[in-house]
């Protein structure tokens, strides 16, 4: 049960990325299906890939929202559908890009928070590096911050993690030690 509900929230969230990527995408030129799930994997470094019925039922969403229009274009065949941003598309997208930021500096802060990771790398580093990991930032290639130093976050960001987990480890591993030295006590009297 708790992992349907999981499944469906997943769902739900990957769902809003790729519709927020694919105006992101639209946003810079028209294309059709196939070009776009392109363009979301390439800029998002293969993070995102959607499948092509995902693709398709998100285009299908967002021109049923007029949020995109299909358009007609000459070096194509009958069958291809080029897609093209409305102005109600970039509003919605504007406003979602400034959610995102809003949410992802809520999550900067309880990561920062939790893992110590502030003292560790420099906040401008660290702003400039949780911008890039966003699914939008990545899609905008913001310019100055290189894969490597992503990388190089994401390795400091685990290795703290894992320092983490393994105190965290250590002290259920001495509560059992306890419990289990507490329970031959109470066998042998």
């Amino acid at each position: 049960m708790v992992e349907d509900i999981v499944g469906k929230f997943e769902k739900a969230m990957k769902k809003g990325f790729i519709s927020t990527l694919t105006l992101l995408v639209l946003e810079k030129e028209p294309m059709h299906g196939r070009q776009i799930k392109k363009a979301i994997e390439e800029r998002t470094f293969g993070c995102w890939e959607p499948t092509d019925s995902t693709i398709y039922t998100i285009l299908k969403d967002l021109r049923e929202k007029n949020l995109i229009s299909s358009i007609k274009t000459s070096d194509t065949d009958e069958k291809t559908i080029t897609y093209d941003i409305t102005e109600d598309g970039k509003n919605t997208l504007e406003i979602m890009v400034k959610k995102e930021q809003k949410i992802r500096e809520s999550m900067r802060s309880i990561i920062t928070s939790t893992f110590g990771i502030k003292d560790e790398l420099t906040s401008i580093e660290l702003n400039d590096i949780f911008d890039q990991r966003s699914p939008f930032a990545a899609m905008t290639h913001k310019p100055g911050i290189e894969t490597r130093q992503v990388l190089e976050f994401q390795r400091t960001f685990l290795k703290k993690r894992i320092e983490i987990l393994n105190q965290n480890l250590h002290k259920v591993e001495d509560k059992i030690i306890k419990l289990d030295d507490k329970n031959r006590n109470e066998d042998v009297s």
